[in-house]
């Protein structure tokens, strides 16, 4: 599906609206400033624990290292960088380390998070939360993981097959610029997309910023998903049909992420963001989604009115 720039902006604007109706929500403050001051006190403690473990006796290895250079005469150029390569490591690791730890709390712990969501939604629209509250959550953990192994193996097979078929004498130029269209056509379409792989070939400097952004697409979707976990999970939504929903509200959903995507990012302060897009998608689901009935045994309930479910890349 193309991305729409008015459903990107309805999107955002929702996201907007969700922010400061959750900013006034006790709960969602209270929350909000909890987690900040876990993450806060988390990543000093991590620092000092780091630069004490790692760091001190790298600076040591380093200036041995220098020294040793001098006195015996011999290059330590390579031994110098991969000082430096190590360091990059760690600290990339430092940077991502709240992340992480979100991550595994969202798999491990999905309630803690629930919880902040069904706050929100009964305060948006009490009906809606008892609707969904009265359908028993499931999770599909199989399938789940089924899912997940054939979209990372597909992506695997993608990347290495674009790899070898680069290799060919003559056309294995064409093979990454022609599979970089053909992803990023679903996103914005084959003339810009086109475009946009064009520029990279005559300003090569802009590769950088290019894949950047694709990929901050592909993010942005997996955040969504985390988002989205108690409405789906609720309504026993198996993985396919969460793609389905995502496809059928790409645009807005997308426009909505994007308010909070880049301050998730942020290592100190992103897990108290993500509380706050947690208990803002609340209003995404109220506004965008028609109200389920009261749950009875057996029942069912379609996200999407689409017939067939898209496949993931």
């Amino acid at each position: 599906m193309v991305l729409s720039i008015n459903e990107l902006v309805h999107g955002f604007s929702l996201a907007v609206e969700a922010t400061q109706f959750a900013a006034r929500h006790k709960r969602v403050q209270a929350k909000f400033v909890d987690v900040l001051k876990i993450t806060v006190i988390g990543m000093a403690i991590a620092h000092v624990v780091i630069y004490g473990l790692v760091f001190f006796p790298l600076f040591l290895l380093q200036a041995g290292n220098s020294a040793f250079a001098t006195l015996l005469q011999y290059d330590s150029t390579q031994s110098t960088l991969a000082l430096l390569s190590t360091r990059g490591a760690v600290e990339h690791f430092l940077d991502m380390l709240p992340l992480l730890g979100l991550d595994i709390i969202t798999h491990v712990r999905p309630a803690v998070f629930a919880s902040i969501f069904f706050a929100m939604l009964s305060e948006i629209d009490p009906e809606y939360s008892d609707a969904l509250k009265s359908w028993p959550p499931r999770r599909f953990r199989w399938a789940k993981i089924k899912f997940a192994i054939q979209r990372l193996s597909r992506r695997y097979l993608m990347t290495l097959g674009a790899s070898l078929l680069s290799r060919v004498p003559y056309v294995g130029w064409v093979v990454v610029p022609a599979g970089t269209v053909s992803v990023m056509a679903k996103f914005v379409g084959y003339p810009l997309s086109g475009a946009v792989v064009v520029l990279s070939v005559i300003a090569p400097d802009s590769k950088r910023t290019m894949f950047f952004v694709f990929k901050s697409l592909l993010a942005m979707s997996d955040f969504s998903r985390d988002l989205l976990k108690p409405y789906f999970s609720h309504l026993g939504a198996k993985p396919r049909q969460q793609v389905a929903f995502y496809r059928a509200n790409e645009s807005t959903i997308i426009g909505f992420i994007l308010a909070f995507y880049f301050f998730v990012q942020l290592s100190w302060v992103g897990p108290a963001f993500f509380i706050l897009a947690q208990a803002a998608i609340a209003l995404f689901i109220v506004r965008q989604t028609p109200r389920p009935p009261m749950y009875t045994p057996g029942a069912t309930w379609q996200l999407t009115q689409d017939k067939e479910e898209p496949k993931e890349l």
